[in-house]
């Protein structure tokens, strides 16, 4: 590990919160679920449960901070992705195989030591990696505080509501887990629709606004009140010594 690095002391809720933020958010964005996972509510909080414990089980607990974890999570999403030909979730095997190489990449590159390696896919294998993840007492506080940020992150239109509602559950399951009762805390409340994209008293809605809302915006290059646009929308200036 670099001595420049900063140290955080990742917990363990922290870690699968970066997992949460920075790689299911990404999928849940670009990605559709199957079928079966779309049409049952239990099945997609599994499958999230477990991508999450398949990425952070194998990434090293020596990793010192926040920005080196997403470093490593970003290094998992781009190999994810230049294999991955379908428009569906990732297959959990696909995501283990990238978070392995990742990891291995950053413990080359960071000269973290490392017992030494079991035979790939072998049952040691597997157990040197379940013991590589950085196991934390659990604590009603510390799944209070996750279920405080993602609440915040749906609040805020970070997080859609339908991922961050599937989300919120590993929390809340984990506080379960620890009190034996099944907690009874509420999503943020929905914002509630402007009174424009309402019907009106007749029943009649605002065309104009519906048009307006799938209409691309249309930008004149050669005016002046749009100097700002970025140089791609720029239109090229004439070369004034072929004119």
């Amino acid at each position: 590990m670099k001595e420049f690095e900063k140290k955080e002391n990742l917990q363990y809720a922290q870690r699968i919160g970066l997992v949460q933020n920075h790689f299911l958010r990404n999928l849940s964005l670009l990605y559709r679920p199957h079928n079966f996972l779309r049409d049952n509510e239990e099945a997609m909080a599994t499958y999230m449960k477990e991508v999450c414990e398949a990425i952070n089980s194998r990434i090293s607990a020596d990793v010192p901070n926040s920005e080196s974890y997403k470093d490593i999570l970003r290094t998992i999403w781009r190999t994810v992705t230049s294999k991955h030909k379908s428009s569906f979730y990732f297959n959990l095997a696909d995501i283990i195989s990238a978070t392995v190489k990742a990891n291995r990449n950053w413990e080359a590159k960071s000269g973290a030591k490392r017992t030494a390696k079991a035979f790939s896919g072998s049952f040691e294998a597997e157990q040197q990696a379940r013991e590589g993840e950085q196991k934390k007492p659990e604590t009603v506080e510390g799944w209070l505080a996750k279920l405080k940020e993602t609440d915040r992150m749906i609040a805020s239109g970070e997080l859609g509501r339908g991922i961050g509602e599937i989300l919120r559950r590993i929390p809340l399951r984990g506080i379960e887990r620890l009190t034996g009762e099944k907690p009874d805390i509420a999503p943020p409340a929905k914002q509630a629709t402007p009174a424009e994209h309402l019907p009106d008293d007749s029943g009649a809605i605002n065309m104009d606004l519906i048009k307006a809302g799938h209409t691309a915006p249309k930008f004149d290059p050669f005016d002046l009140a749009h100097d700002d646009l970025p140089d791609n929308l720029k239109a090229p200036l004439p070369d004034f010594n072929q004119i």
